[in-house]
């Protein structure tokens, strides 16, 4: 039986009610929430929201009071409203019945990276990409273990969702993100790979010449920068860098194995692997979807396509890259763009349900309309 979840913010239920927004999403047939625990930045338009239609989120904070004993180098610090509004206990006390998954977002944390440049992704060039903290150095590592750990000794919580496992792309939607010129895939994949000092040591403990793909890209992208020419290196076909990236998913994979293996038994661990659309996209933040199909409990999927049949072909070579056994959830977006009506969200869910997932998200309850509710009911009866 596929279980239903809405991915929620702490905000959205501080302002609208605890009670009230888990009635709400009972009525519609949804069993649980996916609640931010640890997020970033943003600027959000809150349709039904009963004040601040507008809101802007502190960035790099958790909605608990963290445990600063479990932490080293890398500190997380409390969202300023978590102080005054406990929201996992809030949801155990008032709404018990409702699962509670833990939205954990990992290593994109600006607020950390502006901290800690050393500790963040670095370019090519040796330029920190303060949104991206590297998965290769160790005191990222402990991080993100540290506060799944932390997170997952909340009251109520059964289940940690990682979001950001692995490296960032060199286009995030950072803060006034901004650029002149254009940059083709294969600039921004150069651009956006790291080469701090933890992921040239560990690949070159692999046997890849880090330094020398590092000055390959430095030179390609120098002369992308004078003439737009675009680079000529393809780092899904050149062997030298399909080595790198091969070591790049054992970081990220076995960064999760380590996660999975230090939470609690009762505590599930699903791994949304990427924020590229499509899924296929996913190998340039270290994501390999077998690999860390085969150490979570399951696979949280994006599906961010426009339109039912983009939604279900995406979803589709998901379903056959990891095999027919391997846990899928997928996260829907029954909302504009993506879906435009109670028609097309019946039929989006009624194609990932026919992949055999474990579960099915709707994101976001903060963004949307209300009538979006109605067209999840809709689908849900339909089952």
């Amino acid at each position: 039986m596929t279980h239903y979840s809405m991915y929620t913010y702490p905000w959205d239920l501080q302002e609208e009610g605890v009670a009230a927004v888990c009635a709400r999403l009972r009525d519609t047939g949804i069993g649980g929430l996916t609640l931010s625990t640890s997020y970033h930045s943003g600027k959000f338009l809150r349709p039904h929201a009963p004040r601040r239609k507008s809101y802007f989120p502190e960035g790099g904070t958790v909605y608990f009071k963290p445990d600063r004993a479990r932490y080293g180098t890398l500190q997380p610090q409390q969202a300023a409203m978590a102080r005054d509004f406990d929201v996992l206990d809030a949801l155990s006390r008032e709404c018990g019945d409702l699962s509670v998954t833990a939205w954990t977002v990992g290593l994109h944390n600006s607020r950390l990276g502006a901290a800690h440049p050393d500790l963040a992704a670095q370019t090519p060039f040796g330029d920190p990409l303060i949104n991206s903290l590297c998965p290769a150095q160790p005191e990222v590592r402990r991080y993100l273990i540290a506060l799944c750990l932390d997170t997952a000794a909340q009251p109520g919580v059964r289940e940690i969702a990682i979001e950001t496992p692995g490296w960032q792309t060199f286009r995030h939607g950072h803060h006034h993100e901004f650029e002149l010129i254009d940059l083709p895939d294969p600039a921004q994949i150069l651009l956006g790979t790291c080469f701090c000092t933890a992921c040239r040591a560990g690949a070159q403990a692999g046997g890849i010449d880090a330094d020398a793909l590092a000055r390959r890209a430095c030179d390609e992208l120098e002369h992308f920068f004078q003439t737009g020419d675009p680079p000529a290196t393809d780092p899904r076909q050149d062997p030298d860098w399909a080595a790198f990236q091969a070591w790049r998913v054992e970081t990220v994979t076995s960064l999760m194995a380590e996660i999975r293996a230090e939470l609690p038994s009762g505590i599930g661990l699903a791994v949304i692997p990427t924020t590229q659309t499509p899924n296929r996209l996913c190998w340039v933040e270290g994501s390999d979807l077998p690999s860390l199909s085969g150490v979570a409990d399951r696979l949280e999927i994006p599906a961010y396509q426009t339109g039912v049949a983009d939604i279900a072909a995406d979803a589709r070579w998901v379903r056959d890259t990891v095999g027919p056994d391997a846990p899928l959830g997928f996260i829907m977006r029954p909302t504009w763009p993506h879906l435009t009506g109670m028609r097309d969200v019946v039929d989006a869910v009624t194609a990932l349900k026919a992949l055999g997932p474990v579960a099915l998200s709707f994101y976001n309850y903060g963004h949307m309309r209300l009538e979006s509710l109605d067209w999840i009911a809709a689908a849900i009866t339909s089952d």
